[in-house]
């Protein structure tokens, strides 16, 4: 089962592509895919003195529609310590990913959406493919619960954090130009062989890329810029205006968002996953994910 889930080749200049083709419509970050994916990364780290970079895209018309609501719909309180493992150990599988150290690139040829463009801010690049059809974002808080893949503290480090905020408290999902000229993604392009080609061009140019978290010298300065530093103290301000009554799941994004700015990675990580899990057990998500399967005859997750 597992080879058949994605492809993996390795072309004459030493660049793997993995295209992932998951059972179902759309790739989602279900069982399969926790099962899947650590035999994948082993491979990747097995051939890594001989890779140049990874392109990570999709065999299907999608790129990744988002993570398991279903699983997210059974959770019941007294899973705590589970649910906070099972979304510790995928978060892990990304971490590994973007800590292969080699350039990691994602060629997003269709809609990417909440752990789909999670994945994304994984890697150092991200390209799209500009369909009219395509939509990037995540829309976790639509469903009462936050990123529970590092979306919250990858977001806000790239875009800093009132501008990540419009994003992750919004839920709003936006088009490949939108996408571009918000920083969501690095480049669009017209054609799927425009996305490989740029994918590969990049990998070649950026050997030794490494993330903005994993560079000490770089994230004080980075994360901590007077921007950023301002932008604290206008959070609550911009909530107030921003939502008439701001809802549990926006507030405590915004609160680990802030906090992840001072925060080493993996620790602001933990807490991210912490904030998840008590979301995720209320009544306004159970409500929220049980509504979108009871609207939805053939219900797809996070899409």
């Amino acid at each position: 089962m597992t080879a058949s889930c994605y492809s993996l080749v390795v072309d004459e200049t030493g660049i793997a592509t993995v295209g992932f083709d998951l059972p179902g419509k759309v790739n989602i970050m279900d069982d399969t895919f926790m099962q899947v994916m650590p035999r994948l990364i082993d491979r990747l780290e097995g051939m890594r003195e001989h890779l140049r970079g990874v392109i990570l895209t999709s065999r299907k018309s999608t790129f990744f529609a988002g993570g398991d609501l279903a699983l997210m719909r059974r959770a019941e309180r007294g899973q705590e310590q589970f649910l906070f493992t099972h979304f510790q150990r995928l978060k892990s599988f990304l971490r590994r990913l973007e800590k292969l150290d080699r350039p990691l690139v994602a060629a997003i040829n269709g809609t990417a959406l909440g752990g789909g463009y999670e994945l994304c801010l994984a890697c150092h690049r991200r390209i799209a493919l500009a369909n009219p059809k395509t939509r990037i974002g995540l829309p976790e808080v639509n469903f009462g619960i936050l990123p529970a893949a590092g979306g919250v503290i990858r977001l806000t480090a790239i875009l800093g954090l009132l501008p990540a905020l419009d994003f992750l408290v919004t839920g709003r999902a936006v088009d490949v130009a939108a996408a571009y000229v918000s920083g969501l993604i690095d480049e669009a392009v017209e054609t799927e062989a425009m996305l490989m080609e740029r994918a590969k061009a990049w990998i070649l140019e950026n050997a030794g890329t490494r993330q903005v978290w994993d560079r000490p010298r770089e994230l004080g300065a980075h994360r901590l810029s007077a921007e950023n530093r301002g932008a604290i103290f206008q959070v609550a301000p911009w909530l107030r205006k921003s939502f008439r009554q701001p809802s549990q799941a926006a507030v405590r994004i915004a609160d680990i968002a802030a906090q992840s700015i001072f925060l080493d990675f993996d620790i602001a990580s933990r807490i991210e996953t912490r904030g998840f899990v008590e979301l995720v057990l209320t009544q306004e998500a159970n409500k929220r994910i049980s509504a979108f399967f009871e609207t939805n005859t053939r219900p797809q997750r996070l899409d």
